[in-house]
């Protein structure tokens, strides 16, 4: 009678080397599914708190748009491909205002602060992503 072995034939190299690469090329395929991303945005427009959401797009516009309890709701879009930290971004309101935002992303760039001016001078204090906004002081923690 023959000998019995339970070991299993060498895997050939160019498998064992092609494998790391197999698997970065599925997880970047898995994550070129998500073609958005939402983080929740907090904070005030002049003494009113507003909330909202903010969606980074992978291809189009990407949007915000914060709310108050009264009905008043600011928005508008921005570039979620550009790369600096700090951007201005036009915003529009429901009732005919407009101002623009400053907007200082995090070094993830899904977490940050917005301070804006609309035209009638009211002001608007945000925090997005994972920081949250202490509405008292206009002041925000992670």
């Amino acid at each position: 009678m023959g000998s019995f072995t339970t070991e299993s034939p060498p895997v050939p190299t160019i498998f064992r080397a092609t494998r790391p690469l197999a698997f970065v090329l599925a997880c970047v395929g898995l994550a070129g599914c998500a073609s958005e991303f939402a983080v929740p945005v907090a904070g005030t427009i002049g003494t009113d708190a507003a909330q909202g959401e903010t969606v980074a797009r992978m291809k189009g516009d990407s949007t915000f748009q914060v709310s108050t309890l009264g009905g008043l709701t600011c928005g508008g879009t921005y570039d979620a491909h550009d790369m600096s930290p700090t951007m201005t971004v036009p915003v529009t309101c429901n009732d005919g205002r407009h101002g623009a935002l400053m907007v200082t992303r995090s070094m993830t760039g899904i977490s940050g602060t917005a301070i804006g001016r609309l035209n009638d001078g009211t002001e608007g204090h945000f925090v997005f992503g994972d920081l949250v906004f202490n509405q008292e002081g206009n002041t925000w923690t992670r």
